[in-house]
């Protein structure tokens, strides 16, 4: 099984079209089994039946080679069942919020869905967290492979064969068979943007399509290759041969897209990575060693390295720090020059070592840590990305695949 996929530049081109877009709906959980206190606060944020935190309330939602899902609370280091294994694993997907377990079924492909009841909701210059009692929401079915983009509390669960779901996390509450549900023909990862889906196109463009489903006339932006698309502070981006393109909401319910080229002669990367909720996302290049995109700057960075690079996730903080995991399995963190600001021993050698085993290797950031998986010894380290000390190893977990909740 190998883990879920997740440049200096000019505009090459910009399209602005009108669209009435609806403000963005506040979250909410549905109602966990174990009724907390309701939270709300002055801005209206209603958690179902979750309780307002003080701080995220970060875990990790482990699979083990058996596709048992555990939960480990990153505060207490207390572990629990999310998911009894199963057979037949084929991803593990996250939101922050909601955990997506792809495996074969008959005739298809089948999507358990598991909420955490774990979550941040952004807002403005502030945030608010909330907990409250996992449970399982349901099952969706398709055809073919599945990929899920996520962001603004929003995800798209979206299956080759053609068939896409739509989750908003504020309703949740009304079942996954409430969930809209479009036929689309993509070539490429579809994204959720303002109400309205970004498809990728077999005539390499990107379309814009409304609610349900229809082509918004007029729209076309030229993407090749479309190989990953991430949701930022900033707008939504794809992953294009040519480099990016930006997809961003404007004042007074419009949508602007524009492409952000690589370098002449720049090795394209085919997957960006990046926090939550944050302006930059990151990708190797190639052997030369990692892109960094700021996408409020609209500008790619080349981290150049004298190791191989073999994953890469920006930071997005003020220092525009990348850390990424080289050949020799160190975790680096890695400065806007490519200047290398803490690393590692060779933690993870004997895993970037086996073929068998590299592609099981996976990297998670957030604001203080970051999260690798070594497979050769059955263990997620937990590292500062401050100065590269590894603060806990957990042991006993057999990873295939790790997401990072709340």
């Amino acid at each position: 099984m190998n883990p879920p996929p997740r440049r200096t530049a000019s505009v090459a081109a910009t399209l602005t079209l009108s669209l009435a877009f609806t403000a963005c709906a506040p979250a909410a959980a549905p109602t966990p089994a174990a009724p907390a206190a309701t939270a709300s606060d002055a801005h209206g944020i209603d958690a179902g039946g979750a309780a307002e935190v003080a701080s995220p309330a970060r875990a990790l939602v482990i699979a083990d080679g058996r596709g048992k899902l555990t939960l480990l609370d990153l505060a207490t280091e207390e572990r629990s069942t999310l998911a009894p294994g199963r057979s037949g694993i084929a991803g593990l997907f996250g939101d922050g919020r909601l955990v997506y377990r792809a495996h074969d079924a008959e005739g298809g492909t089948a999507v358990e869905v598991f909420d955490s009841a774990r979550w941040t909701v952004p807002h403005g210059d502030h945030t608010h967290s909330f907990r409250g009692a996992p449970q399982t929401l349901g099952t969706l079915e398709g055809e073919g492979d599945v990929t899920v983009v996520a962001g603004e509390q929003r995800a798209t669960v979206a299956f080759a064969g053609g068939e896409l779901v739509l989750l908003a996390h504020d309703a949740l509450g009304e079942g996954l068979d409430a969930a809209p549900r479009v036929t689309v023909d993509a070539t490429g990862p579809v994204a959720p943007l303002a109400g309205h889906l970004l498809v990728p196109t077999a005539g390499a463009t990107i379309e814009l399509l409304d609610p349900a489903g229809d082509r918004v006339p007029g729209v076309a932006v030229p993407c090749t290759d479309p190989s990953d698309a991430d949701l930022t502070r900033v707008g939504a981006v794809f992953s294009c041969a040519e480099g990016a393109v930006l997809f961003t909401r404007e004042v007074g319910g419009t949508i602007a897209a524009e492409t952000i080229p690589y370098p002449v002669n720049a090795t394209p990367t085919s997957s960006l990575s990046g926090r939550a909720d944050r302006p930059d996302l990151a990708g190797v290049a190639g052997e030369q060693g990692a892109w960094l995109l700021d996408v409020r700057q609209r500008q790619w960075m080349l981290l150049p390295s004298d190791v191989p690079l073999l994953q890469a996730a920006a930071l997005g903080d003020d220092d525009s720090r990348t850390v990424v995991i080289d050949a020799d399995g160190r975790v680096r963190v890695l400065a806007a020059d490519g200047a290398v600001l803490a690393r590692t021993e060779p933690l993870l050698a004997a895993s970037v070592a086996d073929p068998a085993l590299r592609d099981r290797v996976q990297l998670l950031v957030d604001a203080r840590h970051a999260y690798v998986i070594d497979p050769a010894t059955g263990v997620v380290h937990e590292i500062d990305h401050g100065d590269g000390t590894v603060t806990r190893t957990f042991t006993d977990l057999d990873p295939w695949f790790v997401q990072q909740v709340g």
